[in-house]
């Protein structure tokens, strides 16, 4: 097999994510992969080209890589309809789609993304990237998602709107969380407000 301690075999160790890992974020040994020798880095951009479906972190690597082969997969990935894997390319090689497709898988995911899958990670592209259909999504999201993100939505549109420097502002925490509720009667009255 690869020799201990190996780039290869450090890479590879590091592609078992425990609950931990999963739970921190932690994504693979890119050091390792950046060490890896030119037959390494094929037989790791194999295996992550054959990932099905891929995660972030399988997307991170590939950017590393960044042969023909794995932009080839790094496109293929957008076509897999995963809010996490989309919003991972969108991240790491924004320039791989062109702005209207940007826009339409960021809209896509306002609209269905949980936190579980790549919803935090649209906020973070949201929070440089956010034209006018992106926004007038957040908008509609306050009124028909969930509280949970609703709430977030609101936090996104006070840093857009420059009411806060930062997103999810602490000093509007209050306000922001009026927004979790089930009954839209009383969100109606909270979108007023904002």
């Amino acid at each position: 097999m690869y020799k201990c301690n190996s780039p290869m075999s450090r890479f590879l160790e590091s592609m078992n994510i425990d609950y931990e890992k999963w739970h921190d974020g932690v994504g693979y040994n890119l050091e390792a992969l950046k060490e890896a020798n030119k037959k390494e880095r094929e037989a790791i951009e194999k295996i992550l080209v054959d990932r099905n479906p891929p995660d972030w972190r399988d997307i991170e690597a590939l950017v590393i890589l960044d042969t023909p082969g794995a932009r080839s997969a790094l496109k293929a990935a957008l076509l897999g309809g995963i809010y996490e894997v989309n919003m991972a390319v969108l991240r790491y090689v924004p320039k791989l789609v062109n702005d209207e497709s940007r826009s339409k898988l960021i809209v896509e995911a306002l609209r269905s993304a949980s936190f579980d899958d790549g919803l935090s990670l649209t906020l973070d592209i949201i929070e440089k990237y956010h034209p006018k259909e992106i926004v007038r999504e957040l908008f509609h999201g306050l009124l028909n998602r969930e509280g949970e993100v609703a709430v977030h939505f609101a936090s996104m549109l006070f840093y857009i709107y420059g009411k806060s420097e930062t997103y999810f502002d602490r000093g509007n925490r209050e306000f922001f969380l009026k927004f979790n509720t089930t009954k839209i009667s009383d969100r109606k009255i909270i979108f007023q407000e904002l």
